[in-house]
């Protein structure tokens, strides 16, 4: 007769065992966390660089002010938006003694001249979470020394010095 029927047919392993499952649901497990994680510290690092931006922006912002102030102090003409094509004159009579106090004159009267809007202490910048920007002015002979410092991480410290232009017509 036909010894096929009467053997035992032997199937093909065609599952996975218990310890196979468990191995591959660890790996597949551990591939996803290092994704979710990876993706967690790109998202914090975009958020990062777009409060430094800010920062940077208003940083910016506030220095071309000053630098603003700087052109106009002391300006009789020559200096305004709708005068820029005329020479350039400055109140002589008040420039010469600040020229002539070598300790802070021209400096401090520049810092003096300036008004609350241009010289704020703090800037808040209104981003997640919102970061505070402290400004310090130091007046120094003809320079004023200014820097910002941003409570953020890594910490953003920018100096900068500003010469008010009237120095030049100093006699």
């Amino acid at each position: 007769m036909n010894k096929r029927s009467t053997q035992k047919k032997k199937y093909a392993h065609t599952g996975l065992s218990l310890p196979e499952v468990m191995i591959g649901s660890f790996i597949l497990a551990l591939v996803i966390l290092n994704s979710v994680r990876m993706t967690t510290h790109a998202i914090g690092g975009m958020n990062k660089s777009k409060t430094r931006s800010l920062v940077d922006t208003a940083i910016a912002h506030h220095i071309e002010t000053l630098r603003k102030r700087t052109f106009e102090f002391l300006c009789v003409e020559g200096c305004k938006g709708n005068e820029l094509t005329k020479a350039l004159k400055y109140d002589l009579d008040t420039l010469k003694p600040l020229c002539e106090n070598g300790d802070t004159g021209l400096a401090k009267a520049f810092l003096d001249s300036l008004s609350a809007a241009d010289m704020p202490k703090e800037i808040m910048i209104e981003s997640v979470p919102p970061v505070t920007v402290r400004v310090n002015y130091v007046p120094e002979f003809n320079r004023l020394h200014v820097t910002y410092e941003a409570d953020t991480k890594p910490s953003i410290v920018v100096p900068t010095t500003l010469v008010p232009h009237s120095q030049g017509w100093c006699p």
